[in-house]
């Protein structure tokens, strides 16, 4: 089997939901396909930062794709997939790009096509036959009686775990630097949820050490699992700032703490998961390049005793990066949830020809061959972003 052509498809919609302290105005992402010489294609997707914007090479990801790392992967076979998945990485650093966006979503499109030539799920392929993986709800920033009417929301849907965003007093949607409506939403979910609910916590890289300091009491009081990415001085650009940050922050609190989704392949998650900066290590698995180095990532922490629980993009644009990073989650040695977006789009409900399956918090695994997910084809050119 040989590779023959590869297509981008910039997809996006118009939506507005608040993330920390951007404004987000639609969900949109690169979904990548891949064709072969024996009728046999692949999807993978990227992230919406991605898809239609320049990054640290200073080139558009659709050239890089086509002028780049295309013409270097005809005539692969698909099916070697560390290989292609090299070749990819090879050419994106040969172009000054640092990120794994394209590379990853290659390296899905491979899985796929891997799983539809052998007839199987990819989570099958990985070494787990599997029917469901727990999910946890990941709403948006919103004011304390939107986000509780929400929450209840979620328990009557039967999910076992959820995020809250907070933060409503650093992005001025609460008086100056106030705590006051960020703890009305923590204390209220945890009222309404009762003792057994999971609760993560994110303020998106908004507070500063004082606020966390302060909000931890809190969040121990309602017993959270998880404190993510709290800090604003952690959006550096430099990995060792952000861990030096992190690990300051877990020497002044007695509360999990969780983040690196910014990192992008294993060698720069060495720092984070051997210094013990936090207590689950959480790649994106677009960002930190695809399936298999996310479970590699896994393995890693695991040595120094982190947990690892990656992050998802809930403004992504389609479920396939969704169901590649629970896939690699099946094959991690965690009892941790998968991250799920649950604003439905057009993007999520029209693009796929059978949509996704959430029963009582758990997502019901594809067993269809490959990733699980194919598209209508018309809706497709329908959502194309002109």
């Amino acid at each position: 089997m040989k590779i023959t052509d590869i297509k981008m498809y910039k997809v996006s919609y118009p939506i507005r939901g608040q993330w920390g302290s951007g404004i987000q105005m639609e969900n949109n992402s690169g979904i990548v396909e891949i064709f072969t010489d024996e009728g046999v294609s692949g999807l993978g997707e990227m992230n919406q930062v991605g898809a239609h914007s320049s990054n640290s090479g200073g080139i558009l990801y659709e050239d890089l794709l086509e002028k780049v790392i295309k013409p270097r992967l005809i005539g692969e076979d698909p099916l070697n997939i560390r290989s292609v998945w090299k070749k990819a990485c090879e050419a994106s650093t040969s172009a000054g790009v640092r990120r794994l966006d394209v590379s990853a979503a290659i390296e899905i499109a491979c899985w796929d096509i891997l799983g539809k030539t052998y007839d199987q799920p990819v989570h099958k392929l990985l070494g787990y036959n599997i029917e469901k993986f727990p999910v946890y709800a990941a709403p948006s920033l919103k004011q304390p009686e939107v986000i509780l009417e929400e929450c209840q929301e979620y328990k009557e849907r039967g999910f076992k775990a959820i995020k809250l965003r907070i933060g409503l007093g650093m992005v001025g949607l609460d008086e100056y630097r106030s705590l006051k409506k960020d703890i009305q939403i923590l204390q209220g979910a945890r009222e309404i949820f009762g003792s057994e609910m999971v609760i993560g916590v994110d303020t998106d890289r908004t507070y500063d050490h004082l606020s966390a300091t302060k909000l931890a009491p809190i969040l121990e009081e309602i017993d959270v699992t998880w404190f993510e990415e709290p800090l604003t001085s952690i959006k550096s650009p430099d990995n060792a700032t952000y861990v030096d940050e992190m690990v300051s922050l877990k020497n002044k609190i007695n509360v999990p703490l969780s983040g690196g989704q910014g990192f992008v392949g294993r060698h720069e998650f060495k720092e984070i998961v051997s210094r013990q900066a936090v207590d689950i290590v959480q790649p994106d698995l677009i960002f930190a390049g695809g399936i298999t180095e996310t479970i590699a990532i896994a393995d890693m922490a695991s040595a120094w005793g982190v947990r690892c629980m990656p992050h998802v993009s809930c403004g992504a644009g389609t479920d396939i990066q969704f169901l590649a990073t629970a896939y690699a989650m099946a094959a991690m040695s965690y009892e941790m949830y998968a991250c799920y977006p649950v604003y439905d789009t057009p993007l999520r409900t029209e693009l796929p020809i059978e949509n996704l399956k959430i029963v009582d918090g758990d997502l019901i695994l594809p067993q269809t061959p490959g990733i699980g997910i194919e598209f209508d084809r018309e809706a497709l050119e329908r959502y194309l972003k002109k």
